[in-house]
């Protein structure tokens, strides 16, 4: 379909195209300066502000005087700062869906789109999944203005790019590929470009779906796309070198490249003391070595290798498994079982209930499940102990979970060298991820922006950005 130089026709065509949508309104504007000139404007109730379109739209083109051709209209009788001429009729249909007012003058082939959008939003509240005691206790919502506002007040520079695209081929959702001009590299923003291009679903509802479909390795246990829905996150990760890409309707924000140092920062490590965050970084990262590896390896010494215990820790182990009516291995996996469902439905379940159901489960039920001997008493500290450690990287957590019940089968079956053999794949796994072409195990060199990685130093050392995200890589003076 294409704009004609008839009203009668264009009009129809809006019409015909939202046949059936009883929120599409078509209100008829005449003015007495231009008693001849045919003038409608095409919006939809649902998502327009009624006081704009009234105020801005309705009111100014029945009353003020202007030329009777639309470049007229525009300049002297639409009241409202956001106004462009199209030529495309399906870009102004699709813009009635986004919650613009498309206005028809004349016997003209294009029309005038108003920005008059007015849905309900909530506030900027801080996330619940990345919750800061020391920084900033705002967030992202649902309104992709409002949070390159959020951005933008912390970046005000004009060297801050934040271009529009869409992606989904029936929606048409818009994105906003935010980056800075001069620090990023612009061979990783065009592939970026080129992977939402390529994106070929009709709908892009949330930033964590989009964040799926434009991932490297996508049948990796580990994410390669960073989210966040803190404005302050996505604002220090962009002024490093980083894209980062805000989708309208959904409170999270992507940001690539990412590599594997990422997952173990927290926005806290840089409201404190640096020697504060690095003990910090230091749990997090032994965290995630004891919530893989401790399961396995405790299978392997207890099944294989009971030798090395000091001899009171071998006592305490058998006599607290004696009377235990299954094998360790399955002892193992069935709490790990149980505390996966106690997980998943604690998270699911209102915040008092939660807390509630925890508690039963771990209290109650645990101390039960060792007084009937269905379960050993070290068994439940290792799984417990396992299962908290893992949550302190709540980013790998789903790797977390394939590592540790890989670990648990080789520790049971091979034991102590089966153990070994999972951590040697899940390094060479991970030395073969990329993000963005850029190594996901990329965190060394002198001037690689090494000093904020698994560690970070002082603000006065961090001198220089990752050396593969930028080519301006000295970070201060």
């Amino acid at each position: 379909m294409e704009f004609t130089n008839d009203f009668e026709k264009n009009l129809q065509m809006f019409r015909r195209a939202f046949d059936k949508d009883d929120t599409f309104k078509v209100k008829m504007i005449r003015n007495p300066n231009h008693p001849d000139l045919k003038m409608a404007a095409l919006l939809s109730g649902a998502m327009v502000s009624s006081d704009v379109t009234d105020r801005d739209v309705l009111l100014s083109l029945a009353s003020h005087e202007f030329e009777p051709t639309p470049e007229g209209a525009m300049a002297g009788g639409i009241g409202n700062h956001s106004v462009e001429i199209s030529y495309d009729i399906q870009k102004a249909m699709i813009q009635i869906g986004a919650g613009d007012c498309v206005i028809l003058v004349g016997d003209t082939a294009c029309c005038i789109i108003v920005d008059a959008k007015g849905m309900p939003k909530r506030g900027n509240d801080v996330p619940e999944t990345e919750i800061s005691l020391l920084g900033p206790q705002d967030g992202f919502n649902e309104n992709i203005m409002g949070n390159l506002g959020l951005l933008k007040k912390r970046i005000a520079t004009p060297d801050l790019k934040c271009e529009f695209v869409t992606a989904g081929k029936r929606c048409n959702n818009k994105l906003a590929i935010c980056y800075l001009e001069g620090i990023a590299r612009s061979e990783l923003v065009d592939e970026l470009k080129k992977r939402i291009d390529k994106i070929n679903i009709d709908f892009v509802p949330d930033g964590n779906i989009l964040a799926e479909l434009v991932r490297d390795c996508p049948y990796s246990i580990f994410k390669t796309v960073g989210k966040t829905s803190r404005p302050d996150v996505l604002a220090s990760k962009i002024l490093e070198g980083r894209i980062g890409v805000i989708l309208d309707g959904s409170p999270v924000a992507i940001t690539l490249p990412y590599i594997f140092a990422e997952a173990f920062q927290s926005p806290d490590d840089y409201y404190q003391s640096y020697l504060y965050a690095n003990i910090g970084r230091v749990l997090r990262f032994a965290g995630f070595l004891i919530a893989v590896f401790l399961p396995g390896f405790y299978l392997a010494v207890v099944n294989f290798n009971p030798g090395v215990l000091p001899a009171h820790w071998l006592y305490t182990v058998l006599a607290s498994s004696e009377g235990v009516p299954i094998q360790t291995v399955t002892e193992m996996l069935f709490l790990f079982f149980a505390f996966e469902i106690l997980r998943e439905t604690g998270s699911r379940m209102p915040a008092g209930l939660g807390l509630a159901l925890n508690i039963v489960g771990a209290v109650i039920l645990g101390d039960a499940a060792v007084t009937s001997n269905i379960v050993s008493t070290p068994m439940v500290i290792i799984v417990a102990f396992s299962g908290v450690t893992g949550l302190m990287v709540k980013d790998i957590k789903g790797a977390v979970f394939y590592l540790r019940l890989g670990s648990i089968l080789a520790g049971a079956i091979f034991g102590l060298p089966g153990v070994a053999l999972i951590g040697v794949g899940a390094l060479m796994h991970l030395a073969s991820l990329h993000s963005m072409e850029i190594p996901f195990l990329y965190t060394l060199g002198k001037k690689s922006g090494s000093q904020d990685t698994f560690f970070r130093t002082p603000y006065w050392r961090m001198l220089y950005r990752q050396n593969r995200f930028t080519s301006n890589i000295r970070r201060q003076k």
